[in-house]
């Protein structure tokens, strides 16, 4: 809707008014403006974008005076005619006016006024985002709310926080300028630029906005695990022992307790022993999932359990398997103990560590021979060790980064499904899918993860079939009644495609954070497809689990420089 474009009322608001001559500032009502012929011959006052200026004039008056001419008792105005709609709108009752006499009139004067708004407009230069984001960022600084920061900018008190940590790193700025990072990328960028994190920094700014989300949790999530470690270890430091802040390697000078004895008796190395000695020792500590007998607090070995037996209370396990449910799963913090100086520690190389350190018998000993199989025996046994080592880092690093992807993935999915209608060939994709796999929407869990992707709250099941995991997913069922009973045909459409894609996600993060070795499993390939055909940027573990890379090929990719990628 445009407002009217002129004014009946004269300038009458003073006296000094009626006798201006070359220019003067004064405020007028801004009904007594006249606005006259204007290059911008419309105004929409419907907009967003004029509904800002009304807030902001609401808020702190007109700033930038408006330029008029007066010609008799009318005050036109020149330049200014969105601030004087949006004044009126705004119901203020004057503001700053530049009056001009003008000695022209008839085509010169038109002349000068279009060349004077048309230049007007174009020659303004509005902020960019990042110095708008430091504004924020100064502002908070100064001790002024959130709250009254994002009125007095008019911007969502949400962004606020976001902006203002953007705003205080200058590296991450540059990239929101340069359309390199969005203002929410900036702010983690600036996070690890306040921590003094370089190749954080760097990694991020060379993903840009391809692949930053995910390398951005990946890199959160193992700063969060950092912070947690160091906490953790804490206890440790306190009892005298060393806490690494790096996992220990082979060849790096720690030996390992389990690959010695005690000087004294030549016995395994006890946690007494290592505590009673703990100044010559350093810990390593991993987070890790420990799985102990709910009956009797005994730590259970993963291998142990027979994992089909989850949710399935009355399933019988395999013999000497036991059941999921009879074990407790808790996160905690485990110690490998190591020393550089084993002398010190009271402990010396057991039989196997030795014999691979001792050197190379002498030539012509008649032991060379024996001694030499001895020492290859074992350095195989201490090198399939640590290749197991080596084996089981690359699974707790692969696990980790397939978590991050999960959340990555989750995230894009539930904004994906916002949509009214079908994206391009979604619905041939949805025949095909249905027909090679016309059992996939009984997928196990498979409506609690469509509850998720649609942001719509199931409630916990109640009665004797509450632990049962049939329960959870009738319960979520009948939530998204509700979604469906108010969707469009359209729209219906979509959730067709949703049902589909919760199936597959918890075929793939239903199971655990190990997709990326369940290479060729449930046509993982087709799903992750469809996501990467509607710009779903696939990671190394994703791409594992499409079968497009092996699993060391992920790992590769997951730990090579940034400039090697």
């Amino acid at each position: 809707m445009n407002a009217p474009t002129q004014n009946a009322t004269p300038a009458t608001e003073t006296a000094a008014a009626d006798a201006v001559v070359g220019e003067a500032l004064i405020r007028l009502a801004p009904t007594a403006l006249v606005l006259g012929p204007n290059v911008r011959d419309a105004v929409d006052t419907d907009t967003d974008q004029f509904r800002a200026v009304v807030d902001s004039i609401r808020e702190h008056g007109v700033l930038l005076p408006i330029l008029a001419r007066r010609t008799g008792n009318e005050v036109t105005v020149i330049d200014g005619q969105v601030r004087t709609l949006a004044a009126i709108t705004a119901d203020v009752d004057t503001v700053p006016v530049i009056v001009t006499q003008t000695g022209t009139d008839g085509a010169a004067a038109e002349i000068e006024r279009l060349s004077h708004q048309v230049v007007a407009n174009d020659r303004r230069i509005g902020l960019t985002v990042s110095q708008r984001a430091k504004a924020v960022a100064d502002m908070l600084d100064l001790g002024v709310s959130a709250t009254k920061v994002g009125k007095a900018v008019q911007m969502p008190r949400a962004l606020v926080k976001t902006a203002a940590a953007a705003g205080r790193s200058e590296t991450a700025r540059e990239a929101v300028d340069a359309g390199q990072l969005t203002l929410e990328q900036a702010a983690i960028v600036a996070e690890f630029d306040a921590d003094g994190d370089t190749d954080a920094v760097e990694e991020l700014l060379e993903r840009g906005r391809w692949g930053f989300d995910f390398t951005a949790r990946r890199l959160l999530t193992e700063k969060a695990e950092r912070t947690a470690r160091a906490d953790a270890g804490t206890t440790w430091a306190e009892r005298g022992f060393t806490v690494l802040t790096t996992e220990p390697t082979h060849g790096d000078g720690y030996l390992r307790a389990e690959d010695l004895v005690t000087v004294d008796g030549g016995s395994e190395v006890t946690a007494e022993h290592i505590e009673a000695t703990a100044a010559h020792w350093a810990v390593w500590l991993t987070h890790e999932e420990q799985f102990t007998d709910t009956a009797t607090g005994e730590v259970v070995d993963a291998e142990e359990i027979d994992w089909s037996t989850e949710g399935e209370p009355d399933a019988e396990p395999e013999d000497g398997f036991r059941h999921h449910g009879s074990v407790t799963a808790a996160m905690v913090w485990t110690a490998e103990y190591v020393t550089a100086d084993p002398a010190a520690a009271g402990v010396t190389p057991n039989a196997v560590l030795a014999a691979a350190l001792a050197a190379p018998a002498a030539d012509g000993d008649p032991d060379a021979q024996a001694q030499a199989r001895e020492q290859a025996r074992a350095a195989a046994e201490l090198a399939a060790k640590e290749q197991a080592r080596i084996e089981r880092r690359r699974t707790v690093e692969l696990n980790k980064a397939s978590a991050a992807a999960t959340e990555v993935r989750i995230e894009w999915l539930t904004k994906f499904l916002t949509r009214k209608t079908l994206p391009k060939d979604a619905g041939k994709w949805i025949a095909e899918t249905l027909i090679d796999e016309p059992a996939l929407l009984g997928e196990n869990k498979a409506p609690q993860y469509l509850a998720q992707l649609l942001g719509v709250t199931v409630p916990d099941p109640t009665g004797p079939e509450a632990g049962y995991p049939h329960a959870k997913d009738r319960a979520a069922r009948i939530a998204l009644e509700a979604v469906l009973d108010k969707a469009s045909d359209g729209r219906a459409q979509v959730l067709t495609l949703a049902q589909i894609l919760a199936a597959y996600e918890a075929r793939m993060s239903g199971k655990g954070h190990d997709s990326w070795r369940r290479t060729h499993y449930g046509n993982l390939d087709n799903y992750l497809g469809f996501l990467h055909r509607h710009g779903h940027h696939l990671t190394p573990t994703e791409q594992a689990a499409a079968a497009e890379v092996t699993p060391e090929q992920a790992h590769q990719q997951l730990t090579a420089d940034t400039d090697e990628e």
